[in-house]
């Protein structure tokens, strides 16, 4: 695999339709004493094959041995209460069922039929299908007409993808209508800053297919631009008018604008979507390419740049590193020198003034506010994004000053019937003591869909417990990230100038808010994985070097 190309296995298999259930015949894995108490143990199955064994209070487990969504070994993983957690993105699967309970990824892991003979002997057999594949779909139910029930999604990404399709999963035999702004099936957005050469039907999370199986409506192309709450009703951008039963809103956010002169010439970009994409492909051809902001999407933005085009690349940012309010100085320093070591020019604590263009509307250079000209042939901006909601100023339902929408723990807003998630959900985040934040990743995202599918499905009530994980990967360097909150100290580990560290962010308590590592898996699943469980980590055990904190994980589990 190229450095920064990436793996989409993981969704390249939506188009299948799973056949009937075939099982193989048993076969003898292992002894039952082979396993240890909360232990996972990989062993040969059928020709290549690999099954994971996991024995927890006394019982035995057989599961798919890779992560379904870049097929990380989960041998390596951590095992929770009643779940694996992956090790290199946190994605959690249940041990009893194999279904996702936390993400990235779309799919579940693969559970095999285990049987222990009396001499102790493990025997396991395996749907068909399920070898064929390091994911399976959960069983889910379709439309029944007699059930008159439509519960809408306003939005068309990660998270309300997710909420269609639990709602599926968790019985709900209603109908499901999908608003979505853009003409595409809901997609994999992470995938646009990685690779320009994608194609839409490579990286949307599920076929047309799919949706037509499962009686999931779809109105693409199509916006929601008026909302009453009292009526319980809608209005979309066709003018049509729909009441509904539930309401799930997830519509993200849009580029936030650069306000200077300019923005409107030809080949001045923001990276939101799959055709802000396209656009960005089809000026690679130019040679001179500024990227506006420090965030990882600019990161990865211009290191995609640098690999698949001729171009100079350029990043200007107002802060003086890059991921300065994430990662803190001392890293963003590391990663402005490697940047700088690839042959970007980083020019830090400065900013566009105005964008200059020729008489045929084209951009040819911008002015810095250090009063520097650079010659410019196209401008990425990436300065950060403005929640999707202004359909509901008026509605009945309250918006913040930024936009965002208040959730409660079971993502319900302050209107009966009406949920939210994704990045306009500014909702509880259980590893930061429950306080409400806006949490701008996919996993979150994803996470939120699910969690709001099964609290409006209504057969059980399900509150948020989530840690905020995410993961980029910059010139062969992956850095992962768990936790959330401000920070008042910074402890680092290991040798930050060689990518081999980690970062354990502290507040003023003494206690790890949050931790940052690189090339160190899976010590952030694990990171993941404590404060999931409601246990803190604190300065003491980060200096008790005879207990290692990730000992913790050793053991039942009790979560509070």
């Amino acid at each position: 695999m190229k450095p920064f190309e990436i793996d989409l296995s993981y969704i390249r298999s939506k188009q299948v339709k799973p056949p009937v259930d075939v099982y193989t015949e048993p076969k003898v894995v292992c002894h039952a004493m082979d396993v240890h108490e909360y232990e996972m143990k990989e062993f040969d199955f059928l020709k290549d094959k690999k099954v994971l064994v996991v024995k927890q209070r006394g019982r035995i487990y057989a599961l798919g041995n890779t992560c379904p969504h870049f097929n990380a070994p989960l041998v390596k993983g951590v095992l929770g209460d009643g779940h694996i957690r992956c090790p290199w993105h946190g994605a959690c699967f249940n041990l009893e069922t194999g279904d996702i309970e936390d993400f990235p990824g779309i799919n579940s892991l693969p559970r095999y039929k285990v049987e222990v003979e009396r001499g102790g002997l493990v025997m396991i057999r395996a749907k068909v299908k399920d070898l064929q594949s390091s994911g399976c779909l959960q069983k889910m139910v379709k439309h029944n007409p007699e059930n008159q029930l439509l519960y809408i999604i306003v939005g068309g990404g990660a998270s309300a993808q997710m909420c269609a399709e639990t709602l599926r999963k968790e019985g709900f035999t209603g109908r499901i209508l999908m608003i979505c702004k853009e003409s595409y099936l809901p997609y994999d957005r992470t995938a646009l800053t990685k690779d320009f050469g994608l194609s839409i039907s490579k990286i949307e999370f599920r076929s047309k297919e799919f949706y037509d199986e499962y009686n999931i409506e779809m109105l693409l192309n199509t916006e929601v631009v008026k909302a009453n709450m009292d009526e319980k009703s809608i209005t979309t951008s066709y003018d049509k008018r729909l009441n509904y039963d539930k309401m799930f809103i997830a519509t993200g956010g849009s580029a936030r604008k650069l306000y200077v002169k300019g923005t409107d010439l030809k080949n001045v970009f923001t990276m939101r979507d799959f055709d802000d994409m396209v656009r960005i492909r089809e000026a690679l051809k130019d040679k001179n390419v500024v990227c506006v902001g420090s965030s990882y999407i600019i990161l990865e933005i211009a290191q995609t740049l640098r690999s698949c085009s001729q171009a100079k690349v350029t990043v200007v940012a107002r802060s003086q590193v890059p991921m300065l309010g994430a990662f803190g100085l001392r890293i963003g320093e590391r990663i402005l020198k490697l940047f700088r070591d690839n042959m970007i020019t980083m020019l830090m604590n400065t900013t566009v003034v105005e964008i200059i263009g020729d008489s045929d509307g084209n951009i040819i250079q911008i002015t810095l506010s250090d009063g520097q000209l650079l010659p410019c042939q196209a401008l990425i901006i990436g300065i950060g994004m403005r929640c999707n909601t202004d359909f509901l100023i008026g509605s009945g339902l309250p918006i913040n000053a930024n936009g965002s929408i208040e959730a409660d723990m079971y993502l319900k807003t302050f209107i009966d019937d009406v949920f939210v998630g994704g990045d306009v959900a500014n909702a509880p985040v259980y590893s930061d003591n429950n306080r409400c934040s806006l949490i701008g990743h996919n996993q979150m995202a994803q996470y939120h869909g699910r969690i709001a599918a099964i609290n409006m499905a209504g057969s059980r009530l399900v509150d948020l417990r989530s840690v905020p994980f995410y993961s980029t990967r910059l010139f062969k360097h992956s850095f992962r990230s768990a936790g959330n909150g401000r920070y008042a100290d910074l402890i680092i580990e290991g040798d930050l100038d060689n990518f081999d560290f980690v970062a354990y962010y502290l507040d003023d308590l003494d206690k790890v808010i949050s931790v940052v590592a690189c090339n160190r898996d899976p010590l952030i699943s694990q990171f993941a994985e404590l404060r999931s469980q409601g246990r803190i980590l604190r300065r003491d055990d980060l200096l008790d070097k005879k207990k290692p904190w990730t000992t913790r994980l050793k053991g039942p589990i009790k979560c509070y």
